[in-house]
């Protein structure tokens, strides 16, 4: 069979193949990808307004939620776990002062759980701040 290319009508049956490009490289590594750069890569004084940003607009877009899964599938919240570990001081500082759900996003960073059979809100608060605790937080 000779290739056929998409803008043949030749009437036969051909392998189908798109036309050479002289433009595109023929070799992967000829290609240039931008990476997105890392988020402990990104200075912390920037990063905090950031977590500040979206701590404030999930909670202004949240409050009204009597449903923990919709708060929690926010996307804000979700980026926060995003940040990852350099979020973890900020989110235990905000645990702190002002409780909210916290949990599932310092599970998801720490992939942790220092209260799996704690009942209570206000006890999984406190086995979260001890562990932040013997951490260094």
């Amino acid at each position: 069979m000779t290739p056929c290319y998409a803008h043949d009508t030749c009437g036969e049956e051909h392998i189908l193949r798109p036309p050479r490009s002289k433009t595109w490289p023929s070799h992967s590594h000829q290609l240039k990808i931008r990476r997105k750069q890392p988020v402990e890569a990104l200075e912390t004084p920037g990063l905090r307004s950031i977590f500040n940003g979206l701590v404030k607009r999930w909670r202004d877009e949240t409050w009204h939620f009597s449903s923990l899964r919709k708060r929690i599938s926010h996307p804000d919240y979700l980026k926060i776990i995003g940040m990852g570990t350099p979020a973890i001081p900020w989110i235990l500082e905000e645990l702190r002062k002002e409780p909210d759900y916290w949990f599932a996003a310092l599970e998801g960073i720490t992939r942790e759980d220092p209260a799996p059979h704690t009942d209570g809100a206000n006890r999984v608060r406190d086995a979260w701040l001890a562990w932040g605790e013997r951490r260094g937080y």
